[in-house]
């Protein structure tokens, strides 16, 4: 009796302890996560150990709660590319008739009718701001007179007295020259002034030929020569400036002495500003003298006036070049910081081109 309860125990203890594992074998063991219901795997048949989870049998969960086998989705076979079809060229489009106008038809005029003067106010919006990466505006065109800083320096060793010198010419062109120059203009008509201009541009051509000739060119010495025997004879006394219907006499450079010191080689010098005559280099003063002594107006007097008043007849500053000769000096001075150093620019520039030809 006592063997026999004894050997049963034990079964029942054996079945008790087995029981769970045969069935944790047959169903497996899931826990709740966030993802929902998740398996466990088992570490020998054994649940983890020092876990918080709560572990159920897959026949304890709810049947919403059991994962359900979802089928692989099958690989879909990629499509086939298409050949692009080629654009169609456009039909270029046919040019329209353009319509003759029609003659308006003659209407009799209608008087006109006083219209009541009206005011009207319009709103403009203020100016905005330009962008930050707006282009910057294109530079202003630079004048040729505004360039004397790029051209030859020139030694002025006396600027203090020429500054003066400057100074005095400036009162005399604007307080004599100019009113002279207006009354001038005013008492002789433009074609008078234009005829005198040209008989004393025609008696100076021996300056002209010589200097010419000083400068090695005797092609421009002969075509000088036929320019004042057309004006001489055709022009009556130079009078009529014929010559500017031939393009070769009337494109032909002008010649003095200054230019032939300058062909040879011979620099500018010292700048020297002249009373009444104005800037000038030293170069240029000797020259001046020379074109005075080859100026047939220079040889005898004129009119029983004595040789020294026909000194200033023949000098380009005379009346009747007051006029060309104030506008150049207006056109160097204009919008420059110092006048004196733009006129003394200017003219140097002048010269070297004038030589240049």
């Amino acid at each position: 009796m006592t063997a026999t309860k004894t050997s049963r125990l034990l079964a029942w203890i054996c079945v008790g302890a087995l029981a769970p594992l045969a069935e944790a074998q047959t169903n497996k063991i899931y826990t709740y996560t966030t993802q929902g219901a998740v398996p466990v795997d088992l570490n020998k048949g054994r649940l983890p150990t020092n876990s918080y989870e709560t572990y159920y049998l897959e026949s304890a969960l709810p049947k919403t709660s059991r994962p359900a086998a979802t089928p692989k989705p099958k690989a879909t076979p990629k499509p086939k590319a298409t050949p692009k079809p080629k654009p169609t060229p456009k039909p270029s489009p046919t040019p329209k008739p353009t319509p003759i106008p029609k003659p308006p038809k003659a209407t009799a005029p209608q008087p006109e009718v006083a219209k009541p003067a009206t005011i009207t106010v319009s709103k403009t919006n203020p100016p905005t701001a330009p962008a930050k990466s707006s282009p910057k505006p294109a530079a202003a065109p630079v004048d040729d007179l505004d360039e004397y800083g790029d051209t030859v320096k020139v030694a002025d060793p006396i600027e203090p007295v020429n500054r003066g010198m400057f100074w005095v010419n400036h009162q005399l062109y604007t307080y004599v020259a100019r009113p002279v120059s207006k009354v001038y203009r005013t008492i002789l008509p433009k074609p008078v002034r234009t005829a005198v201009h040209n008989v004393y541009e025609n008696v100076e051509y021996p300056v002209r030929a010589v200097n010419h000739l000083l400068q090695g060119q005797p092609h421009r010495a002969d075509l000088e020569t036929r320019k004042f025997l057309v004006n001489s004879v055709a022009g009556v006394g130079g009078i009529m400036k014929v010559s500017d219907r031939f393009p070769d006499l009337a494109e032909l450079p002008s010649a003095d002495t200054g230019q032939t010191f300058a062909k040879w080689g011979i620099g500018h010098g010292p700048y020297i500003v002249l009373p009444v005559i104005g800037p000038r280099s030293a170069r240029d003063t000797v020259g001046f003298a020379g074109d005075i002594a080859l100026n047939p107006l220079t040889w005898v007097p004129i009119g029983g006036v004595a040789q020294a008043i026909a000194v200033p007849l023949t000098t380009p500053n005379t009346i009747r070049n007051v006029d060309n000769r104030l506008e150049a000096y207006d056109a160097a001075r204009e919008n420059a910081v110092d006048p004196y150093t733009a006129v003394r620019g200017a003219y140097i520039q002048y010269r070297d081109r004038a030589t240049s030809k």
